[in-house]
């Protein structure tokens, strides 16, 4: 049932990554096209997302896009003053589409190591539960055994009663194999039990360290999208004050020619 949570949550957000990787597309020159095409991810030709089923699918995720983000704030640097503020816009939003696909894969892995918790805790539950009813097993099968043991020695001291302890010691002795064979089954099943226990553990165990890479790359494309926001306003800024420069210098020329005319 978690994997289905899994699935829906990566869906949500890989659209939500999804759009702005068309606003993006539509903001940018087609030599941007392929660039911002890397951030996308999850959308088809009919629209749908790509369901990433393992933890490691969206370990590397988050790690590619980190790598996106990256690589936009090294491009956004690159570009120059007024002919680049909208490369810089761009890559901006390239950098935010990156890191909010970080974020999807981040929120899946959470899901899955949840899951994956529950599922140990559930399996431990069960093992406690096995164990305890091997040890009622195995203590009836003892009882069966000694009253087993006491029927023969009843049988061995008592010839004159043999015909009517047989019977019962022969009922004992059965009832002892039943229960034998009860507990040994029972104790195939606690040897199954904590073998899905260790297995469990073990991916639990690499989900938390799928988990904290996962992280640290969420937190990477988060840093990126920031830098990358801040390059922008800077090279808008760089617009506006060229930009009044060179009206200023406009108007000193018109009134420089004006005083010659004069």
């Amino acid at each position: 049932m978690f994997r289905f949570v899994v699935f829906a949550s990566c869906f949500v957000a890989l659209t939500s990554a999804g759009v702005v990787k068309e606003r993006i597309a539509e903001a940018e020159p087609e030599t941007q096209a392929t660039h911002i095409g890397e951030v996308s991810v999850g959308l088809s030709a009919h629209g749908s997302s790509k369901t990433y089923a393992s933890g490691a699918e969206l370990t590397s995720l988050a790690h590619s896009s980190a790598l996106q983000a990256k690589a936009a704030v090294q491009n956004q640097n690159t570009a120059g003053n007024q002919a680049a503020f909208g490369a810089a816009s761009g890559l901006a939003q390239a950098a935010l589409g990156a890191a909010a696909t970080a974020q999807a894969a981040l929120v899946g892995k959470q899901i899955i190591v949840q899951g994956l918790e529950h599922e140990l805790h559930e399996a431990e539950h069960q093992l406690q539960a096995e164990i305890a009813q091997y040890e009622q097993t195995e203590h009836a099968a003892q009882s069966a055994q000694e009253a087993a043991q006491q029927s023969q020695q009843q049988v061995n001291a008592l010839t004159a009663a043999l015909a009517a302890t047989q019977g019962g010691a022969q009922h004992a002795i059965t009832a002892a194999t039943e229960a034998s064979k009860a507990a040994a089954s029972q104790h195939a099943m606690i040897q199954q039990a904590k073998q899905r226990v260790a297995h469990l553990r073990e991916e639990l165990h690499n989900a938390i360290g799928g988990l904290q890479e996962t992280e640290v790359s969420a937190q990477k494309a988060s840093a990126a999208a920031h830098i990358a926001q801040s390059n922008a306003a800077a090279a808008a800024n760089a617009v506006a004050t060229s930009a009044a420069q060179s009206e200023f210098q406009g108007h000193e020329f018109g009134g420089a020619e004006g005083g010659y005319h004069h």
